[in-house]
């Protein structure tokens, strides 16, 4: 049976700023005027602004500012989704918490969204400070059941469709740098941290999760991480709702893993790297193995590794770890991965 709620947000939502008459929603809901009010009353203790008029009935007039589990499944719903997904309000990973209930069996694809983590972390094993309630936090847990040599790109595929969507639906500025930063104006907007347990000769489980500054006042922040990291509404001037960019980067990171897994990526993916690319004709350092290598970034190749122009004009590529643009490593600051 549907979510009362749920139903009611969808009609509020379709009808757009107009009113919706408190009969209709009682006989799709099957349930007493008086009832319609008192799950109206419920969802303004929730945030929402709800303007009621008599004999036009109700509209719509502002969303919560932080994660609303209902709202994000109407705006999914009313997309035509049918993604699963679990709502946190508090969790201490959100990545952990796909990890459970991979373990416990859970049908897959679904995601874990969170609006505050305690305890999230990121590469190479680091802790990361993310509990500002301005931002989303989200796990996707897939099972792909691929060699692990055929899931190489997906940390920089998924990537490049979050700075896609940023650009294109959002209409604000965002790159990615290698390997899994997305940045807008050379400051860090999102992190990323995909985690998988590989078999011999499979990948048996993945989790995609990212941290993302939404709605951060970033003038809270140390001066210390607000030099080097942003939000969407500071980057924009404006608050974003919330609750839609949450539902729509759920059904933009499961299109990019379906296309993924197809093999329906390759061809875009080197167009989006080049168009998204924060490195390109920058002078960056790397290392591989003990060795710091120093050259003018010159994008990826078809196995996702940094390619380096050195100065002697060899080529050298990174396969995996951490580079830094000049000699400052951005790596370690805000927003968090998971």
């Amino acid at each position: 049976m549907p979510d009362t709620d749920v139903v009611i947000l969808k009609a509020l939502l379709q009808a757009n700023s107009n009113f919706v008459s408190g009969n209709l929603l009682a006989n799709e809901l099957g349930i007493s005027r008086v009832g319609v009010w008192a799950r109206l009353e419920k969802l303004r203790e929730e945030g929402f602004g709800v303007e009621a008029i008599r004999h036009r009935g109700y509209r719509l007039t502002e969303e919560p500012p932080t994660i609303n589990e209902n709202l994000v499944r109407a705006y999914l719903e009313l997309g035509g989704s049918k993604v699963d997904f679990i709502f946190r309000g508090e969790t201490g990973s959100t990545n952990t918490e796909a990890e459970k209930e991979l373990a416990s069996g859970r049908q897959t694809p679904f995601a874990v969204l969170a609006q505050k983590q305690t305890k999230g972390r990121g590469r190479m094993g680091r802790e990361w400070r993310s509990q500002d309630t301005g931002n989303l936090y989200a796990s996707f847990a897939f099972r792909p059941q691929l060699p692990p040599a055929q899931m190489q790109m997906i940390t920089l595929w998924m990537g490049v469709q979050i700075c896609r969507y940023i650009n294109e639906r959002l209409s604000l500025p965002a790159q990615i740098k290698w390997p899994n930063d997305i940045l807008s104006g050379g400051k860090k907007l999102c992190g990323i941290l995909a985690e998988a347990r590989v078999d011999a000769d499979r990948t048996r489980d993945l989790i995609f999760g990212i941290g993302i500054n939404v709605n951060s006042d970033c003038s809270a922040w140390p001066a210390e991480v607000a030099a080097v990291a942003t939000s969407l509404a500071s980057v924009g001037n404006r608050q974003l709702k919330i609750n839609l960019v949450a539902a729509e980067l759920v059904e933009v990171v499961s299109r990019a893993y379906d296309r993924y897994i197809s093999g329906d990526y390759v061809s875009e993916m080197f167009e989006l790297w080049s168009r998204y690319d924060a490195l390109s004709g920058l002078i960056v350092r790397g290392s591989k193995g003990p060795e710091e290598i120093v050259g003018t970034a010159k994008g990826i190749d078809e196995h996702g590794n940094l390619v380096l122009l050195l100065e002697n004009g060899q080529t050298r590529k990174i396969h995996a770890g951490e580079v830094s643009i000049g000699t400052k490593n951005m790596s370690s600051f805000l927003p968090a991965a998971k």
